[in-house]
C-alpha cells in the first residue's frame, strides 16, 4: 500500500492510503504508517484518508491465511501497537472515511479524534466475530471510548455492519458528508483542532486514553494466545 503525504502551509498533513484495492492492512502497511507519522511529527495535525469508496477493509485475510504462528503473532502485535499509536497520537488526527470502513477500517477510524463518513451505500462495523476472531482487549478499549454503551453488545457480539448514518448514531463515526466533501470536511476539522494549545491537547488525550491503552496493550499476548488456541481447537469445540 502506498501512503502519500501532502502537507498544507498551515501544517495540516494528509496521509492518503491506497493499495488500488481494499486498503488491506499487513506488516508493510503498519511500517509505512509508522514512518509517515514519524516524518510529519512536527506538523500541526494529521488527516488519514482512504481511496475513493474505500477507507479500509481491515487486515489482509489472504496474507493471514498463509502465516505460521510466529508470523501471525507478529502481525497481530503490530496491528495493536500501530492502532494504539494513532489513538494516543499527541496531535489531532482526523479520519476522512471515503467509503467502506470494515473491521480494522472501523478500528482505524475510531482511533482518530474525529471521523467524517462518506454518505452512500458503505459499510461500517467490527465484524471480527463473524470470521472467528475474538475481539482483543485493546480493540474493546477503543470501542468503549467511542461507541454508545447501550449499543456495544448488539454491535460487537454479532459483528453487525451498519451504514454511515447509523455509524454516526452508534459512535463509530462523528458526521456524515457527501462523498466529494469528506476530505475537505475532515481537513477543516483538523485545522480547527490544530488551533488549540498543543501541549494541553496532548496531555488531555493522554489522560483520557492512556490508562485504557496500557491495559489493552498489556493483554495483547494473552489475546493472541486465545485466538491461536481457538484456531487450533477441533471443530465443534
Amino acid at each position: 500500500m502506498t501512503i502519500q503525504r501532502l502537507t498544507a502551509e498551515d501544517g495540516v498533513t494528509t496521509l492518503l492510503m491506497d493499495d488500488g484495492k481494499v486498503n488491506a492492512f499487513d506488516l508493510d502497511f503498519f511500517t509505512r504508517l509508522d514512518v509517515a507519522l514519524d516524518e510529519c511529527a512536527d506538523d500541526a495535525a494529521v488527516v488519514l484518508a482512504g481511496r475513493p469508496e474505500m477507507f479500509s477493509a481491515g487486515l489482509n485475510m489472504k496474507v493471514m491465511a498463509t502465516l505460521d504462528v510466529d508470523g501471525l503473532t507478529e502481525l497481530l502485535v503490530r496491528f495493536g501497537q500501530t492502532m494504539m499509536r494513532v489513538w494516543l497520537e499527541p496531535r489531532p488526527v482526523v479520519a476522512a472515511v471515503t467509503g467502506h470502513a470494515i473491521a480494522g477500517g472501523t478500528i482505524l477510524a475510531m482511533t482518530c479524534d474525529h471521523a467524517v463518513a462518506a454518505d452512500g451505500d458503505y459499510r461500517w462495523g467490527l465484524t471480527e466475530t463473524t470470521i472467528g476472531f475474538p475481539l482483543p482487549s485493546w480493540i474493546i478499549a477503543i470501542a468503549r471510548g467511542n461507541v454508545a454503551a447501550h449499543r456495544l453488545d448488539d454491535l460487537l457480539l454479532p459483528g453487525r455492519m451498519v451504514g454511515p448514518a447509523e455509524a454516526v448514531e452508534v459512535g463509530f463515526a462523528d458526521e456524515v458528508r457527501a462523498a466529494d466533501e469528506v476530505l475537505a470536511a475532515a481537513t477543516a476539522h483538523a485545522r480547527a483542532l490544530a488551533l488549540l494549545p498543543r501541549p494541553t491537547y496532548a496531555e488531555t488525550k493522554r489522560r483520557l486514553r492512556g490508562e485504557a491503552a496500557e491495559r489493552g496493550l498489556a493483554g495483547v499476548a494473552q489475546d493472541i494466545r486465545g485466538l491461536l488456541g481457538q484456531r487450533s481447537a477441533p471443530a465443534g469445540t
